[in-house]
């Protein structure tokens, strides 16, 4: 939450402990240093994309990643994983994450491409994903729009794939 609020540089350990009611030896305990925490942030973040492997030439695959989507959506509403508006404010004021979050970026386009079976949609779907992403974060009640954004893309993906002659449900 300390970096979606207040940026790479709110995070800090004396804070973050008394915010969480832990000692700062309990801290030590689980990072080295605050570059180690920094470092578990931004790989969390790039850890996302394992949701789209995963669903990439499953069955019902873009309802799996909706659904994981949805969730993560969620859970970084309550601050319990890094949120896509977080990792892009640090990646704004350092260049060593900005050159991460693009690799992420074209990773997660790409596979959603695949996803869809048209590279095209995938970057739509990733650009719509980002509005929403910027909506939120200047107007809360964004959020109960994400289920719009989901409904879209399984009908967008729906049809691309019906269009290829392939039943949607198996995507």
């Amino acid at each position: 939450m300390a970096l979606l609020r207040g940026g790479s540089e709110a995070v800090r350990i004396e804070p973050l402990a008394r915010k969480l009611k832990v000692t700062k030896g309990s801290f030590y305990w689980h990072f080295r240093d605050l570059a180690d925490l920094k470092q578990a942030l931004v790989e969390e973040w790039e850890a996302e994309a394992d949701l789209l492997t995963q669903a990439v030439g499953q069955p019902d695959g873009v309802r799996q990643l909706i659904a994981a989507l949805t969730e993560r959506v969620t859970a970084s509403e309550r601050g319990e994983c890094p949120s896509d508006a977080a990792i892009f404010r640090w990646a704004a004021v350092d260049p060593a994450i900005a050159q991460r979050v693009d690799r992420g970026e074209a990773q997660r386009i790409a596979l959603i491409g695949r996803l869809a079976r048209a590279p095209e949609v995938g970057e739509l779907f990733y650009m719509a994903y980002l509005g929403f992403i910027l909506r939120r974060r200047h107007a809360p009640n964004a959020q109960a729009l994400f289920s719009i954004l989901a409904r879209s893309a399984l009908e967008t993906f729906g049809a691309q794939v019906a269009s290829q002659g392939v039943d949607a449900h198996t995507t």
